[in-house]
């Protein structure tokens, strides 16, 4: 693999005037092109973004640029068969049980993701990978049957199944500040948790959601080299990871992200299972910027085509198609008042094919254009 920099254009935007470089990485298999960024190019912070943006320059991509240093735990069934990075301690604790397996997981709103839970033990099995970087302190980390504890500065991967902590993570008497990411289809969520003894624990503060396959092509790219663990590794994955950074960088100052992510957005799951259509309201909430065909969103809601059909129409009085577009018409609403996002960038995040087709469709149901509506309504 080859890692290159050089100096490219200045580049001017409503926030600030910088220089650019450009992240090469060549690899046998692949070749990714990204602005690169340093602490020298990144002088300030992400319009309320403060944690993840100083978490950034003044840690994240430093670390990356160690090349040699082995910050990576995997976890694994049997760890103890794997030797641990030196400042990484491991610690066999077994599992009280039950595993209670998630039923029914479309009436658990943002927990939808989780397989299983392990009550007694305050675990739960996900289906996504997550990795828990550690900015400051000390984690006390349940994963399995071991508890890996570590400070400062390693990245804990947590591949799907494997039972995880769902409570704070922090050493005994001492603090500790962690940004997790979950590699989600076409999507990463990044968001950042703090826990103090004796005060609440935050959990996901700064909860971002980032709609960017690119983004979690080069995530899913380190998940596959740390699972792996073959030959320079550690070196390949920090390139990889100077690369993630950079391409996390750039849509944060594009604003293509949803604040807040999945996990802390105000649910519309309903409190009973009848509500149907805050249950799919649910649903379109998390997938709204993703391609919703009608056969995929009835299998989501464990219905047939046909029973779906029935359902929307008897619940809702409209289509599924006249109901999905109303519902994004309404979010197009709230983003052209309540941010600057560009026209085309909405559209992206709406789901629509084209921008062009945004505006045709809104002013179909407003008899304004996105941009005239911005203007009466801001």
């Amino acid at each position: 693999m080859v890692l290159s920099s050089t100096d490219s254009r200045v580049r001017k935007d409503d926030r600030l005037q910088r220089p650019v470089a450009h992240l090469c990485i060549h690899h046998s298999h692949f070749s990714l092109n990204f602005p690169a960024c340093s602490t020298a190019l990144f002088p300030v912070y992400f319009p309320g973004m403060s944690q993840l943006s100083d978490a950034l320059r003044t840690k994240l991509i430093p670390w990356a640029r160690q090349e040699n240093q082995e910050r990576f735990v995997v976890a694994r069934p049997l760890m103890s068969a794997v030797h641990p990075p030196a400042g990484v301690a491991l610690r066999r604790r077994k599992l009280a049980g039950p595993r209670v397996i998630m039923r029914n997981r479309r009436h658990h709103g943002s927990r939808r993701n989780i397989i299983a839970e392990w009550p007694n033990d305050q675990m739960q099995e996900s289906n996504h990978y997550k990795l828990v970087c550690v900015l400051s302190g000390q984690i006390d980390f349940r994963v399995g049957s071991y508890t890996v504890q570590c400070g400062e500065g390693f990245i804990l991967l947590l591949p799907p199944g494997l039972p995880r902590t769902n409570a704070p993570y922090n050493a005994r008497e001492s603090a500790c500040h962690t940004l997790s990411l979950l590699l989600l289809h076409h999507a990463v969520q990044c968001f950042t948790s703090r826990a103090t003894p004796g005060k609440p624990w935050e959990g996901q503060v700064e909860n971002y959601l980032f709609p960017a396959p690119r983004v979690a092509q080069t995530l899913q790219l380190i998940v596959d080299e740390l699972m792996e663990n073959r030959e320079q590794c550690t070196p390949i994955t920090n390139d990889l990871f100077l690369a993630f950074w950079a391409a996390l960088q750039r849509e944060a100052l594009g604003n293509h992200y949803t604040n807040p992510g999945p996990m802390g957005r105000p649910s519309a799951m309903p409190q009973t299972p009848t509500d149907f259509k805050a249950e799919l309201e649910h649903y379109f909430q998390k997938h709204l910027h993703q391609n919703l065909s009608l056969e995929r969103v009835a299998r989501a809601m464990y219905l047939s085509r046909a029973q779906f059909s029935r359902r929307i129409r008897q619940e809702t009085g409209k289509s599924f198609v006249e109901f999905l577009t109303d519902y994004r018409i309404a979010e197009g609403k709230t983003l052209l008042q309540d941010s600057s996002w560009p026209v085309a960038a909405i559209a992206e995040f709406l789901g629509f094919r084209s921008a062009s087709y945004f505006q045709t469709v809104f002013r179909r149901h407003t008899g304004q254009t996105p941009t005239e509506y911005r203007k009466t309504e801001k």
